[in-house]
């Protein structure tokens, strides 16, 4: 009799730890639904602690890892699986998209092909090869590996939002922009402008048009903006633009220049500027370097000779972008340099130099449809604060 209790507890404390196992799973992946990843990763933490050696909740608490930031602890539990599972396809699926991340597209291409080799029919693998080559620049090859993943589940959507990502074959995009700013002292500056750019596999082409006044002088510029890309590592560019001729408006704006991908996450680039003013004609040689990190930030630095005048003037950006949520996406950044050295070029020396506190955001409309609105606070040499405000809508036909 004594021997039928015990049995009899035993199975209903096993019972209990059934229904709280499958109760913890249960939360675990309605956190993961949910995008509440950090939640789902203490969750799934509970669930490996109990059952170390299952593989499946080590991948989960890698992929978790990975999702949230912690790239050394992801890299660490995707090898514990592969100790366990050497041929664990999502194992290596998962670790190569973490080699991504950091940029070390070595590791995860010899992942990949192992991953490939394993299951030649995997969706999962062939969507990381799409994301491995898109990342590169490689959107040829992008599409195609992103083709076969769509082949074997057509309503995959993590297929369907990177297909969305990726460049269409041809594009052309309008751009409608405004711009104001305030400096004590003087009227309220504007810029009003619109751009058409036609953007192909292998670069685009663009006009813009705009009309300015500012600082008591108007008048308006158009011309033609140009890049092409030369392989998978190198980009050319050159723009000319025409004035009326001014102190701020230039009468002629001649640019030439390329760049170059040296190792993942580093660009390093060159251009030659003439630029033709009322009373000021500047030749400025600029270099720059440009670095990606793995947050969403990076950095631009770039030196101006000007030719002109003898002087050397070097520019600093940081800058940070960041999507909240499916339809926004913020940015943040400090710059210190010349006025315009926002756009990598910087084409104003001596007086013009200023720090900018910069703040924007990007709201997708629609699919096409895209509002974006900066705001910049820039402090000029003679310490005087400016206000620039930008408002613009793209459209993608």
């Amino acid at each position: 009799m004594r021997s039928k209790f015990l049995i009899l507890l035993i199975c209903i404390a096993g019972f209990n730890l059934a229904q709280d196992l499958e109760d913890l799973q249960n939360r675990a992946r309605t956190a993961v639904s949910e995008k509440r990843f950090s939640d789902a990763l203490t969750l799934y933490r509970t669930l490996q602690a109990g059952h170390p050696m299952d593989v499946d909740y080590i991948l989960w608490v890698g992929r978790l890892s990975a999702w949230t930031g912690d790239y050394a602890s992801a890299l660490s539990l995707y090898s514990q699986a592969l100790s366990l599972d050497p041929k664990n396809v999502d194992a290596m699926v998962g670790e190569a998209n973490v080699q991504m991340w950091r940029h070390a597209y070595r590791d995860a291409f010899v992942l990949l092909k192992e991953a490939s080799e394993l299951a030649p029919s995997n969706v999962d693998v062939e969507l990381a090869w799409s994301r491995y080559y898109a990342w590169q620049g490689d959107e040829t090859k992008a599409k195609l590996h992103l083709a076969k993943s769509l082949a074997l589940d057509a309503a995959n959507q993590e297929a369907l939002q990177l297909k969305e990502s990726l460049t269409p074959d041809h594009n052309i995009e309008l751009r409608i922009a405004y711009e104001s700013d305030t400096l004590p002292g003087t009227t309220p500056g504007a810029i009003a402008g619109i751009d058409a750019s036609y953007f192909g596999r292998k670069g685009e082409i663009g006009i813009a048009f705009a009309r300015l006044d500012r600082f008591g002088e108007a008048g308006s510029r158009g011309g033609l903006q140009f890049t092409r890309k030369l392989g998978r590592f190198t980009n050319v560019r050159a723009a000319a633009l025409f004035g009326s001729g001014g102190d701020i408006v230039a009468k002629q704006d001649l640019s030439l220049g390329m760049s170059r991908t040296v190792r993942a996450g580093l660009v390093l680039g060159a251009d030659y500027r003439y630029i033709d003013f009322r009373s000021l004609k500047i030749n400025a040689a600029i270099g720059s370097v440009d670095y990606y990190f793995e947050k969403p930030m990076w950095i631009l630095t770039s030196y101006a000779a000007n030719a002109s005048e003898g002087t050397i003037t070097p520019a600093l950006l940081l800058r940070f972008n960041a999507r909240v949520r499916q339809n926004l996406t913020v940015n943040a950044g400090y710059g210190h340099g010349t006025e315009l050295f926002q756009l990598a070029l910087p084409t104003e020396f001596g007086d013009f130099r200023r720090d900018s506190y910069i703040s924007g955001i990007s709201v997708a409309l629609t699919k096409k449809t895209r509002a974006e609105a900066t705001y910049t606070l820039a402090r000029r040499s003679t310490g005087v604060f400016e206000n620039v405000f930008l408002i613009a809508m793209v459209h993608r036909l």
